[in-house]
């Protein structure tokens, strides 16, 4: 038998052509698609009609290749075909589309497999319309399942598709007319190859038949179940033949097999069988059957000119696919096939078609490029709509995978997208739309699998952000309090036009009075406009006492916010051991046991006009410290020129002191041994002549004039520029009347002041000593107009004898929440309780000590419970001194790494006026020059005083200013 001629299309040489396209030569067109797992991918091996091992060529397998087969005298013509599920066509396939994708989106396995199956179903349709039998190779012993969906999928694209566009577009290239109206030779006989495992058991041919038998009855009936087959093969996809075997099972060690390995064990063996030998030779008949074993194919070693015959392969007796598919062909050439029924009354007549080779060929080459060349071509456009159609969905439903995939993924978007809208707000924050995405995109994941997952997120995205940008989003625009605007997205020039919605419960600047706030947007509304509202609603605001704080006041219509940089002279400050920075701290104090020093006023005033220095120590310490602190006159010195002796304002001081002293109230304890002493030196007494005479006036130094043309922008504090004054006070200093108003017993009744926790409501006692020294000349002055008020021209009382008297002031820390709850405070970590809890001078714990802006509320608001120190109480005793303040809170930010010191603007300590109840209310919030200063939403109280204190040092005691009306007024309360 003459070997094979090959070829591999399109490229026909033209010895091949001339015997291939013989004159009136018909042929059976036997195609061989499938899997292989070797490089070659050619599955001829098993068919033993190869003169050539495949293993023994450079050629490795190619997506796409048509190999042709055939013998000039023969009448069958082998069509292999290199597809998809050919292992190194798939591992070369794979690394190519990996390239082409990029890293953002990598190739999804799932889109390899539907890519993969696409291309074997464009190839295996190919075959089954230019075929007359189809072997279909498996590299396993079993069916491969997933041909099912393979199969349906291009039955019905052939019905729905290919009879449409091929029958006009056959005619219109003026090719395949024998094709018929089914536009193929037949209903192709399809023939399944497989290959039973090496593992070294020996297989009996008995055994064999049976195992073939049963896997074409599950064949047979599985596609038939499916419709892939019926009784009517021309409208089947292929067709089985009922009488003839389809399944093989190969045995054959061939396709396994390397025969240059196996030429190398041959030779190697021949030469140890020739050393074994005495004479060193073969015999020459085993010689030359060694040497015949040993060549990788026949006719190895023979030059080209040499004329040689294959064996036919279907003289052995031997079982082969080669003789399956041999009895298959004589079948076709002798009857054609006719699979349909007949059963029936009439006999439906099929189509089979055996054209001369010439002929097929110009078909094939027409219909390859319908099925493979132009689908392959991205930018093909089909002129013809059935056709384009065509290609259009192949990809759709043959992917079926993708599909459902695909499909999963919308239901799932369908239900996230619900889940999105479900019970929107009119308006909401970004939060909550991030909450809502989540939800569905928790919804999208448990149904979305596969290539489409990533486009549906992304989908989901874009429709969520749609919506929420659509006339949903919320403004968001903090507030002071750190609340977002809940209002729709809009444009505002002044941020007071911003509302969160958040309601807070506040009192008024006296105390008496609660109501509801707004969630401040600006410092105006946190810390003044408030404030002037509640006050008309206040029965009390607007009748009382108050102290004036410095602002700006413009002197042009076009004044403007000053602007400089923020140098931020506080965060530059180095801290001391206690936190304190260099601008916090006072005159040089004495300490006093188990205190911390006490500090009178801000440096300010001690360089401002005064007419007393003071210190603190014990009542055993000596005075050599006596005038550390020497401070001015203010201007009323220079109205009255009269000057007493030093003698006499020390008697008459101390005498007032000792008349004002009333048990009653427990304002003045000559007998208290213990408290703190504060040693008053008292000047001259201020008449009306403007000399002083013994004293020389110190010169004041020119003072800096606030702006009238640039105000302040934030507020007051230790390092914003001088002259500059903010356009509102956001401080508050109030008397509510007479010092008569608190009881001590009784506490803060509930018409006064309003919203204190129960037992909370006591003010505490600070107890001081005072010690007064005076001139003898003031002395005997004082006296003098004390016993002219009285009516008694003669000496009263010996105050020589006692010239130190103790002061009890109440002290009262409040600190308020944001849902209105007061009370006061008894230590820096301690809130009082109860009544119960006061002892004997509980003020100083308050009074030398920094006391915490921010403080957990007892309530039992767990949000936000903290609660702020908005005001502080002071009761001023009846004796002839004043009580001073000079308060300031400092802010700390960064871990106490930078802070911030505010102040009230004044340029000297606020003097308050004897036997009264002063309240001061402090800013509801802090803005520094870099913006306002969040309250922490959750404070430790061990850990309170971290983010701000009121600092130490806010009160001292200064003398009342001596003249016939003060010294008056100090006869007539101690007469009373």
């Amino acid at each position: 038998m003459k070997p094979y001629e090959s070829f591999v299309y399109p490229d026909i040489p033209l010895d091949i052509r001339e015997k291939l396209f013989q004159k009136d030569k018909q042929m059976v067109i036997v195609g061989v698609l499938g899997k292989s797992n070797e490089a070659h991918c050619n599955k001829l091996v098993d068919f033993n009609i190869l003169h050539t091992h495949p293993l023994l060529s450079d050629e490795s397998g190619a997506e796409g290749r048509v190999k042709f087969y055939f013998r000039s005298e023969g009448q069958t013509l082998f069509l292999h075909f290199d597809a998809p599920f050919d292992n190194f066509v798939l591992l070369n396939l794979a690394e190519r589309m990996m390239l082409e994708k990029s890293e953002e989106s990598p190739l999804h396995f799932i889109e390899f497999n539907s890519a993969i199956r696409t291309r074997f179903a464009r190839v295996l349709l190919f075959a089954l319309q230019v075929c007359h039998i189809l072997v279909l190779a498996e590299s396993s012993a079993s069916f491969d399942m997933s041909y099912l969906s393979i199969f349906k999928s291009l039955k019905i694209i052939r019905e729905k598709y290919v009879l449409k566009f091929l029958p006009k577009m056959l005619k219109s290239a003026n090719v395949g007319s024998f094709m018929g109206k089914d536009c193929r030779l037949c209903s192709p006989r399809l023939l399944f190859m497989f290959t039973l495992p090496d593992n070294g058991e020996t297989h009996l041919l008995d055994e064999i038949d049976v195992l073939e038998t049963k896997v074409e009855d599950y064949i047979n009936k599985m596609l038939r179940n499916e419709f892939i087959i019926t009784n009517n093969s021309t409208m089947s996809l292929f067709s089985l033949p009922k009488t003839k075997q389809f399944v093989f099972y190969s045995v054959s060690k061939t396709r396994s097999q390397d025969p240059l390995i196996e030429s190398i064990d041959l030779l190697s063996m021949y030469l140890s069988k020739q050393q074994q030998t005495s004479t060193g030779t073969l015999p020459d008949k085993d010689e030359q059957e060694i040497l015949e074993q040993a060549k990788p194919y026949d006719c190895f070693g023979f030059p080209s000119t040499f004329k040689f015959e294959l064996k036919d392969p279907t003289a052995d007796e031997e079982r082969g696919i080669f003789s399956l598919v041999q009895e298959h062909v004589e079948d076709a050439l002798e009857f054609g096939f006719d699979e349909n029924d007949s059963s029936g009354r009439q006999r439906v007549r099929t189509h089979f078609a055996l054209p001369t080779t010439e002929a097929w060929y110009a078909m094939f080459k027409y219909m390859h490029e319908l099925f493979i060349d132009n689908p392959n071509d991205p930018y093909y456009d089909a002129y013809d709509a059935d056709y384009s159609a065509y290609l259009q969905n192949f990809h759709d439903i043959v992917d079926i995978d993708e599909r459902f995939f695909g499909e999963i993924c919308e239901q799932g978007l369908d239900l996230a997208m619900l889940k999105y809208k479900d019970m929107l707000p009119p308006h909401y924050s970004a939060s909550f739309h991030e909450t809502k995405y989540q939800e569905a995109l928790h919804i999208l994941m448990e149904y979305a699998r596969g290539p489409e997952l990533k486009p549906s997120i992304e989908r989901l995205k874009e429709y969520c952000d749609a919506i929420w940008q659509s006339g949903k989003q919320q403004c968001e625009y903090p507030s002071l309090r750190g609340n977002p605007c809940v209002l729709g997205m809009h444009k505002t020039i002044d941020p007071a036009e911003h509302s969160s919605g958040v309601i807070y419960v506040s009192s008024c600047n006296c105390g008496r009075t609660q109501g509801h706030r707004e969630d401040p947007y600006t410092i105006r509304q946190a810390n003044y406009e408030f404030y002037q509202i509640i006050a008309k609603s206040c029965s009390n605001c607007n009748r009382l006492e108050r102290v004036p704080f410095p602002v700006f006041e413009p002197s042009v219509s076009d004044f403007r916010a000053a602007e400089f940089i923020n140098k931020n002279f506080s965060n530059l400050m180095s801290f001391d051991s206690t936190g304190r920075t260099a601008s916090d701290v006072g005159p040089t104090v004495r300490p006093i046991p188990g205190h911390t020093p006490f500090q009178s006023g801000s440096q300010r005033s001690q360089n401002s006009s005064a007419s007393l220095s003071f210190n603190i120590g014990s009542d055993v310490e000596e005075d050599d410290e006596e005038g550390n602190v020497v401070k001015k006159e203010n201007d009323r010195r220079n109205r009255h020129g009269e000057q007493n002796p030093p003698e006499e304002s020390k008697e008459t001081e101390e005498l007032d002191a000792l008349d004002s002293n009333d048990e009653e109230d427990g304002e003045l304890d000559p007998n208290n041994e213990e408290m703190e002493e504060i040693v008053i030196k008292l000047g001259k007494l201020k008449h009306d002549t403007d000399s002083a005479v013994g004293e020389t006036e110190h010169p004041a130094g020119p003072a800096r004039l606030p702006s009238t043309t640039e105000y302040l922008p934030g507020m007051l504090h230790s390092a914003c520029p001088a002259g500059l004054l903010p356009r509102f006070p956001s401080w508050s200093l109030v008397c509510l009347g007479s010092s008569s108003i608190y009881t001590h017993n009784t506490s803060l009744p509930e018409h006064v002041q309003s919203g204190f926790l129960s037992g909370s409501n006591f003010l505490l006692p600070w107890d001081t000593s005072v010690r007064l020294e005076h001139a003898q000349c003031w002395a005997a002055s004082y006296e003098k107009i004390r016993n002219r008020k009285k009516g008694n021209q003669h000496a009263s009382k010996g105050y020589e004898h006692n010239k130190t008297f103790t002061l009890k002031i109440f002290i009262g820390v409040e600190y308020e929440c944001l849902r209105g709850h007061r009370f006061i405070m008894n230590a820096p970590d301690s809130i009082l309780r109860c009544g119960s809890e006061i002892v004997r001078d509980s003020g100083s714990k308050v009074v030398f000590n920094d006391m915490p802006i921010y403080f957990p509320c007892p309530c039992r608001n767990t949000i936000n419970n903290t609660a702020q120190l908005m005001r502080v109480h002071i009761i001023t005793p009846k004796a002839p001194v004043n009580v001073i303040i000079d308060p300031k809170v400092k802010l700390f930010q960064n871990n106490m790494q930078n802070s911030i010191t505010f102040t009230t603007g004044m340029t000297e300590p606020i003097k308050l006026t004897q036997s009264s109840y002063w309240i001061l209310r402090l800013p509801f919030v802090y803005e520094g020059d870099s913006g306002p200063l969040m309250a922490p939403t959750d404070v430790n109280p061990a850990s309170a005083i971290m983010h701000g204190v009121l600092l130490a040092g806010m009160y001292g005691i200064r003398e009342n200013e001596l003249n016939e009306e003060s010294i008056a007024m100090g006869v007539t309360n101690t007469s009373g």
